[in-house]
């Protein structure tokens, strides 16, 4: 039997909208926001609504584009290098930003977020557990 060990332990809401964390997106040393994202083990990228680049000074459209499909269609985001702090960790992760304003989610995906870690969920007591992969 395999025994796996984590650092943090996250207790999330029980709600309808989801698994959400509190994150933190910092530029330049000193613009910085928080908001909550969803854990999305599916998405292959950390996506964001585009409110919070403009808060932070980004000039979204200068990223790196792509297209999002998603089971509702299709949108594109641009992706930019920057400080994501989440619950424990800080660290470099290229992220994505919606390039309309109608994308109102925030997403931790694989590409960015969980790329970093091992992952436990237990849904039955709302609980996330979190250790970075080389611990």
């Amino acid at each position: 039997m395999e025994t796996l060990t984590f650092r943090s332990r996250y207790d999330y809401s029980r709600s309808d909208v989801g698994i959400e964390v509190p994150v933190s997106l910092r530029v330049d040393g000193a613009r910085s926001v928080r908001l909550l994202a969803k854990v999305d083990t599916g998405a292959s990228f950390c996506i964001f609504q585009r409110d919070y680049a403009d808060q932070l000074g980004i000039h979204v459209e200068s990223g790196l584009h792509k297209v999002v499909a998603t089971a509702t269609g299709q949108f594109d985001a641009y992706g930019h290098t920057l400080i994501l702090s989440c619950l424990d960790w800080e660290f470099e992760a290229t992220v994505y930003f919606a390039g309309g304003l109608d994308y109102q989610r925030n997403v931790l995906g694989r590409s960015g977020w969980l790329q970093h870690f091992r992952l436990a969920l237990v849904d039955h007591d709302a609980m996330l557990l979190l250790s970075h992969y080389d611990d």
